[in-house]
């Protein structure tokens, strides 16, 4: 009994995986991929000081000004007042994004390197 329902996983696993197709990459393609996130890693933070929190700063101050459930309410005093004192919430995760993005790169750096030296 153990026999048969162990051919019947080995099966199902070779059915699953056989048809999947496989492309390694190259020593030439591991290389360009690191020199892509070496220059991202300084980049990333940079990008979310710049653009991401900017870009936070002005869909808060969007939704919180235009977005209201009843128009006569839009553009209100209280409501402007409240996006800016928002902002600051929006540039700390455009900041922290790019942050983020920079460790990702450089842990991507870390693998493409250990996958030159292991062959892939």
């Amino acid at each position: 009994m153990r026999k048969i329902i162990s051919i019947w996983i080995m099966l199902i696993l070779l059915i699953t995986t056989a048809g999947q197709p496989v492309y390694a990459f190259s020593t030439r393609h591991h290389l360009i991929n690191i020199g892509k996130n070496l220059i991202n890693i300084p980049l990333a933070p940079l990008k979310g000081i710049f653009i991401k929190g900017p870009h936070n700063i002005k869909e808060i101050y969007r939704y919180e000004v235009y977005g209201n459930e009843k128009p006569e309410k839009n553009g209100w005093l209280i409501k402007k007042l409240f996006a800016v004192w928002s902002a600051p919430a929006g540039e700390t995760r455009g900041v922290i994004d790019g942050m983020v993005e920079g460790v990702d790169s450089a842990g991507k750096v870390i693998t493409n390197t250990i996958d030159i030296v292991t062959s892939d």
